[in-house]
């Protein structure tokens, strides 16, 4: 059975969108909302870089030193349509070949 490898992206896209404006907001605000960062970088003039990872979404946040974010550093979210498999390949192909032999059979 297929298996949806960029849900767990989308989610975490989703719980962002949730967010809204995070500007001012503490990591503790966000954490709170998206779960634990994938990473946590310490940065010059005491910053810190979170981010988060997930297949089809990558969110990189630079917090100040007072600890409210300060900027989205990189942002990324795209999901593909899922992967057309034999069955949906299969439905069109035999509703084609029945409509050709009911066109033939009526002659």
């Amino acid at each position: 059975m297929y298996r949806d490898v960029t849900a767990p992206g989308r989610e975490l896209h989703q719980r962002f969108v949730s967010l809204g404006d995070m500007r001012g907001k503490t990591a503790d605000e966000i954490i709170a909302v998206v779960g634990n960062p994938s990473s946590i970088s310490s940065m010059a003039a005491g910053r810190t870089l979170l981010q988060w990872q997930a297949t089809g979404c990558h969110m990189a946040l630079l917090f100040g030193p007072d600890g409210k974010m300060v900027k989205i550093t990189h942002q990324y979210a795209k999901y593909a349509a899922a992967p057309a498999g034999c069955m949906a390949l299969a439905l069109p192909m035999f509703l084609l070949l029945v409509t050709a032999a009911v066109i033939v059979l009526q002659r």
